[in-house]
């Protein structure tokens, strides 16, 4: 194993071949942390099989050798990868946390050709829409420009236990138009409940008993809706 084989496989084969070497890492890591990581755990894994005399015990604690590894690099060349994009227009919402949510989207190549070549185009947005209702009528919305390259978000949702649909948009001069719409999702809370008395008397009994009404819980500070953050990049 070596830094220029890593270095020619994808982002995605190399963390399936961390996943293979029982390695946990976190899934925005850069590529060269990555490698980094795969080549110290290489290389840790070669010093204990060097420190360890006994063939026995070499054998129970080896966690991976350097055939294993070569077996596995071909296997992810001859696997084939997940589709980066299917070439469809779509967009899909997944909710992160009482705060967060995952956007990512697509536009077919020939609706890019034909929007981009629309009189007044001058780019596309996200149009974050809540509802009180999952099928209910919209309550406020806000919009988020994005790059004629961007495929992905984190969207900061400003409401938690409330509904909310992403649409994909496009701007032709002062008018808008609805390219696709996401799933609609609802937000969890971050919170049992602004207080006590709010719960039902079961709940509230079962808090009573576990110490929360005790505890110095602080409600999460207040952040600008549109206050957004990129994707990871391969």
């Amino acid at each position: 194993m070596n830094v220029e084989r890593l270095n020619g496989l994808s982002i995605e084969a190399l963390y399936a071949l961390a996943e293979k070497m029982a390695l946990d890492l976190p899934p925005s890591l850069e590529r060269i942390f990555v490698v980094e990581a795969i080549l110290e755990a290489f290389e840790e894994d070669n010093e204990d099989r060097k420190a360890s005399g006994d063939a026995a015990i070499h054998i129970e604690e080896k966690k991976f050798s350097g055939s294993e590894l070569d077996e596995i690099d071909a296997s992810l060349d001859a696997a084939p990868c997940i589709a980066r994009r299917y070439n469809e227009t779509v967009i899909h919402c997944i909710p992160r946390d009482p705060e967060w949510a995952f956007a990512f989207w697509d536009v077919k190549d020939e609706d890019v050709d034909a929007l981009c070549a629309a009189e007044g185009f001058s780019g596309f947005f996200l149009r974050v829409i809540r509802s009180a209702l999952h099928d209910g009528k919209p309550v406020m919305s806000f919009e988020i420009p994005v790059g004629d390259e961007d495929d992905h978000w984190y969207i900061h949702l400003p409401e938690q236990d409330s509904y909310y649909r992403l649409d994909l948009c496009m701007r032709c001069g002062s008018k808008s138009k609805v390219i696709a719409h996401s799933n609609v999702i609802r937000t969890p809370r971050a919170l049992l409940a602004d207080a006590l008395d709010d719960l039902e008397s079961d709940a509230a009994a079962l808090a009573a008993l576990s110490g929360l009404d005790h505890l110095k819980i602080q409600n999460p500070p207040d952040r600008h809706p549109s206050r957004i953050m990129g994707g990871f990049d391969d």
